[in-house]
């Protein structure tokens, strides 16, 4: 692990939902490096085992708690758990997601827009509000919510999961108005093509998430532990003039496609 004179997070507490995979997997990995106490949320119980172990392979620890954050009672009992386990919380890394290819909006089912707006936006919400009290206990938090280029430009893929990832930057915005006052940041990060197996698994096939890389501008997808470095950033006090703000991660796309 690294030097415990420079660890940017020594003694935080920190929740990472969306902790079994990809970015959740990377960040949780990250901020136990920089010396946090990391819960790992995630309906997953196996992808939070494989990111424990892989921390663990660090010399590191983390402490799984298996939950869906599209119900409250399930986060709310996370939450009191990890309070009562290591004390108030002061970060909260809002990962995970669902992400499905869709119809057109005609004939999207009202089970995909519920399961996708449930998990995205719902539970992004379900789990700010019951980790905000803490942070206003400790008098002190900062929340990174991760959006997606889907919730600026759409998704013509999905559209629930765009219009959902459209709220959470809104829903950040929000909260950082009503929050900043009591020393809660709250920021959010909207990645492109990041090389996750969610990415991978929602283009229905390799050669369609190969054909996206080779129209990138850098012609590579992002690694997963960039976005990470960019989380650990705002969560850190190196981002402590940072709030209500969403960051845009993707590689110089949306900057090439003007």
């Amino acid at each position: 692990m690294t030097d415990k004179q420079h660890l940017r997070l020594q003694g935080k507490n920190a929740i990472i939902t969306g902790a079994g995979s990809g970015i959740g997997r990377q960040t949780s990995i990250r901020f136990v490096q920089e010396g946090a106490q990391v819960i790992l949320a995630d309906r997953n119980t196996e992808g939070m085992k494989q990111t424990l172990q892989l921390i663990q392979e660090l010399g590191g620890d983390a402490t799984p708690i298996q939950t869906d954050i599209s119900k409250e009672s399930q986060v709310q009992s996370m939450v009191n758990t990890a309070r009562k386990n290591f004390g108030d919380i002061n970060l909260l890394v809002n990962a995970a997601a669902v992400l499905i290819r869709t119809e057109e909006a005609h004939q999207v089912s009202q089970a995909e827009w519920d399961l996708i707006m449930n998990t995205n936006l719902k539970g992004t919400f379900l789990c700010c509000k019951q980790v905000i009290p803490s942070m206003i206990n400790a008098r002190s938090g900062s929340i990174v919510n991760i959006s997606s280029m889907s919730g600026i430009r759409g998704s013509g893929y999905s559209l629930p999961y765009g219009v959902g990832k459209a709220g959470v930057i809104h829903l950040t915005t929000m909260l950082a108005q009503q929050y900043i006052g009591r020393g809660i940041r709250v920021n959010c990060v909207a990645p492109g093509l990041v090389d996750t197996p969610q990415s991978r698994g929602s283009t229905a096939s390799t050669e369609t998430f190969e054909d996206r890389v080779n129209h990138h501008p850098m012609g590579r997808p992002g690694d997963p532990k960039e976005i990470a470095n960019l989380i650990l950033f705002l969560a850190s006090d190196e981002g402590s003039y940072i709030s209500g703000e969403t960051i845009v991660i993707d590689g110089g796309e949306r900057a090439s496609s003007k």
